[in-house]
């Protein structure tokens, strides 16, 4: 049956659902519980363990996120390729707008790669016995960081050139709202629908993700300041769509 011919759903069943969900979840805690009471130091040597390792493996890591850079590179010049045929050959426009969507994609991705990765490159600093590793961590990040920086402007600027009427620069606070500001009503759509996705899938993952810290920090010696940051970064994204939604119903804000 497909979407269209779909019954809509009765609060009955969304209250049964609701419930039998509540209950499975409370059931699984309890397990959970039941199975880590009295393993507490063999948890608390295990998270050690895996902690260690991470931070052991940070540089290699961090240089991983060399990947995605190179990749946008290519994809980058790819890009620029087709664009060059861009004015006599629809086909060519569409490769360019593909491959430089691409490009931006594995560029922004390593952003956050290189800051995460650094969290554990530089505590292996000082567990290696080699100096090399010190040398080259600190180095390694600003190359990453500007490489994919550059990427990322060097790609707007391409997509400009294909696009006269887009707005914007990478390296200016305001980037974000220039380009939506040149968007047409289809694209601000897109961004819209990419916005409401990403928040819907963090909303399913921030309960798990909680329960796992509050796990960690009652079995496994965590700190409560990772629950807390976790918590006050799920609290901040509630905050942050209820309110707006909440000052667009009022009138006290305007569709941007």
């Amino acid at each position: 049956m497909n979407k269209q011919t779909q019954a809509p759903k009765t609060r009955k069943g969304v209250y049964i659902k609701f419930t039998l969900l509540m209950i499975a979840s409370a059931l699984t805690g309890a397990f959970i519980s039941i199975f880590l009471f009295g393993r507490e130091d063999g948890l608390l040597q295990l998270t050690r363990r895996v902690s260690d390792g991470l931070i052991l493996a940070g540089p290699w890591l961090l240089a991983a996120g060399l990947v995605p850079c190179a990749a946008a590179h290519w994809l980058y010049l790819a890009g620029q390729k087709a664009a060059a045929r861009a004015d006599e050959d629809d086909d060519a426009f569409e490769a360019a707008n593909r491959r430089l969507s691409l490009s931006m994609v594995f560029s922004a991705v390593a952003m956050p790669w290189v800051m995460l990765t650094s969290c554990l490159a530089v505590p292996a600093v000082t567990l290696w016995e080699s100096a090399v590793p010190a040398l080259a961590v600190v180095p390694l990040m600003i190359a990453e960081l500007a490489w994919s920086y550059g990427l990322q402007a060097a790609v707007v600027r391409a997509e400009q050139r294909l696009a006269p009427e887009k707005r914007g620069n990478v390296f200016d606070v305001r980037f974000q709202k220039d380009w939506y500001d040149s968007c047409d009503e289809a694209e601000r759509q897109r961004i819209g629908e990419c916005g409401y996705h990403t928040y819907t899938v963090m909303s399913k993952i921030y309960p798990f993700a909680m329960l796992a810290a509050l796990l960690a920090v009652m079995y496994g010696g965590a700190s409560v300041l990772w629950a807390v940051m976790l918590g006050g970064l799920w609290l901040t994204q509630t905050l942050t769509y209820l309110l707006r939604a909440h000052a667009l119903d009022s009138g006290r804000a305007k569709t941007e």
